[in-house]
């Protein structure tokens, strides 16, 4: 049908759709007219390279007879008989439902506590000194290495240096050494306020998240798998997703080495660990998977098995699942509908069974062709600068009217609707992440991901909990600097009263003033060591005078250089 040449009004589009309707069921009583594609079962089983966003990755395709998916390759002109699941009746946001009240007007430290709770910050701190231990059991350390004044730390520690690592991302600077920097071009005395630069680096170095000495071989992820199902557990707890849910994948930075590294050359971070997401509208991440690579059994990893596991909790509660063409088949398709779930998504031309009319159509812009098999699932191709394939167990062919860019009023298929609405959530959720992220350069993927989990992820779940409960909207950049405040203070509720560490005092040396030949006095530590090995009356004698001291200590003691370097 060709749109884009006719001027219609809202009564001229009801008409045509009420035209279009007696046509439907005009073609429903002619069967004889009927148009059926039938494709032969092919028995053969077959591997396959499956182009995709990624393009990481090698997917078996069984026959249907291997599987027991048996296809439904009748295809029909549509007639708007989507199968009937039950209806999506959720109270969406935050949950328990008693939290709404209680959080009314709370502070963003306060949501992020149900994303990353206090107990989750001592078992980090906790494996953290583990960690320590065994390093400093087992390497060989110089006595000049810092790691000697390493002491344990706790879950308040954890705390301030994550709200430390936050803050870093709003203010940001080339060298972590820099943010300790007595330069007037990099001076920033918060940091220096709340922990020295060593103590920062060392919690950073010894910054741990499972124990090496429980380490499974049969588990790639073993060093974030505890944070992982953690976090995914306390994501899930709290909130409600609305109906439409989101089904993508994200791509974190990494060009270190790690076996399961990623590489996508349509993504603007070309290597990284690629993470599997289920989110919802608002931009909330209910559920994460971190893709460690080919599995034992490869049919683990393929496109149908993953929205089905990031979705084995929400399935059977009316939700609709929207995901791109590298996860869309009728197989996902039956199955979501067998539990009570929709799918829309696009397509691939060379997916199996799909009719051979609608994807071998020639358009123009403006124009559609469209099936429908028995189950009620719609298969459609439209043209509008290019062509989309597109299928959906619940739209049929409905269009609607919507405004452009521009302002000017165009008709559009609602499942095109539908699609862009709910696909925003993956996008909105690594926008926000990207903005003012502390992450940097690392060359330990376990600490890579995990700050993104902690200080990314959670951070950006809180803040849509904060405004779904105190209707009130905040940038994420402020709700970021709210949060590093009240992590780093003492007080959450007040963010006026920083604890300040002392400041750290500088002694000098300074020649006395006069004549050497008065002012010189015996140095205090050549004396202090020479009447210890000599006894009193030699020690004058093989002590040298000097004519500098220390103008900071309370005696002013003279000493030499050497003793000065060694007492400060």
């Amino acid at each position: 049908m060709l749109f884009d040449e006719l001027d219609l009004t809202l009564d001229d589009f009801r008409e045509i759709e009420h035209i279009e309707s007696q046509f439907r069921e005009t073609e429903s009583h002619s069967s004889d007219n009927e148009e059926v594609i039938r494709f032969p079962n092919r028995r053969a089983r077959k591997r396959c390279i499956v182009p995709s966003d990624t393009e990481d990755e090698e997917v078996l395709v069984p026959s249907p007879s291997e599987s027991g998916y048996t296809p439904n390759t009748e295809w029909h002109e549509p007639q708007g008989k989507q199968p009937k699941i039950i209806p999506y009746t959720e109270i969406s946001g935050l949950k328990p439902m008693h939290l709404r009240h209680a959080l009314a007007g709370g502070q963003p430290g306060d949501f992020y506590n149900l994303m990353v709770p206090e107990a989750l910050l001592e078992d980090i701190a906790r494996q953290t000194n583990i960690f320590a231990k065994q390093v400093l059991s087992k390497s060989r350390l110089s006595r000049q290495s810092r790691l000697h004044l390493w002491k344990d730390t706790d879950k308040t520690e954890i705390k301030k240096f994550f709200g430390l690592i936050i803050w870093m991302g709003l203010v940001k600077l080339p060298k972590l050494a820099l943010y300790w920097s007595n330069n007037p071009m990099y001076a920033q005395p918060f940091a220096k306020n709340i922990m020295s630069r060593n103590r920062f680096e060392i919690l950073l170095r010894m910054l741990h998240f499972s124990n090496n000495a429980e380490a499974r071989d049969n588990d790639r992820l073993w060093k974030i798998s505890n944070l992982l199902s953690t976090l995914n557990a306390n994501f899930a707890y709290h909130y409600t997703p609305n109906e439409y849910l989101c089904v993508d994948e994200s791509m974190i930075p990494f060009r270190g080495r790690v076996i399961f590294r990623q590489y996508n050359k349509q993504k603007r971070h070309k290597y990284g660990i690629k993470l599997f997401k289920l989110c919802t509208v608002p931009g909330y991440t209910w559920k994460i998977e971190v893709y460690s690579g080919k599995q034992l059994d490869s049919a683990f990893s393929t496109p149908t098995n993953v929205v089905l596991r990031l979705c084995e909790d929400l399935l059977g509660k009316g939700y609709s699942v929207f995901v791109d063409n590298w996860y869309t088949s009728l197989d996902l398709a039956e199955k979501l509908i067998d539990n009570e779930t929709h799918l829309i998504g696009t397509l691939r031309k060379n997916r199996k069974y799909l009719p051979k009319y609608v994807m071998e159509a020639q358009l123009k812009p403006g124009e559609f062709a469209a099936k429908e098999n028995s189950k009620g699932i719609t298969v459609m191709k439209w043209r509008d600068k290019r062509e989309v394939c597109l299928l959906s167990t619940k739209h049929s062919i409905g269009f609607i009217k919507t405004k452009n860019k521009r302002g000017i009023e165009v008709i559009k298929p609602k499942i095109i609707m539908d699609y862009n609405k709910a696909k925003a959530a993956v996008d909105l959720s690594d926008q926000m992440t990207a903005y003012s992220s502390p992450l940097r350069k690392s060359i330990k993927w376990y600490k890579k991901l995990a700050l993104e989990l902690l200080l990314n992820t959670a951070v950006v779940n809180a803040r849509v909990l904060y405004e779904a409960t105190t209707k009130k909207k905040i940038p994420i950049i402020e709700f970021r600097r709210k949060l590093s405040q009240q992590m780093i203070d003492s007080n959450p509720r007040d963010g006026a009263n920083i604890s300040c560490r002392p400041k750290r005092i500088k002694h000098s040396l300074v020649k006395a003033d006069g004549k050497a030949a008065t002012s010189r006095k015996f140095c205090v530590g050549c004396y202090k060591i020479n009447s210890q090995t000599h006894g009193r009356k030699i020690a004058k004698n093989k002590t040298k005078k000097v004519t500098t001291f220390c103008s900071v200590c309370p005696d002013k003691p003279y000493l030499c250089r050497l003793c000065f370097d060694k007492k400060h």
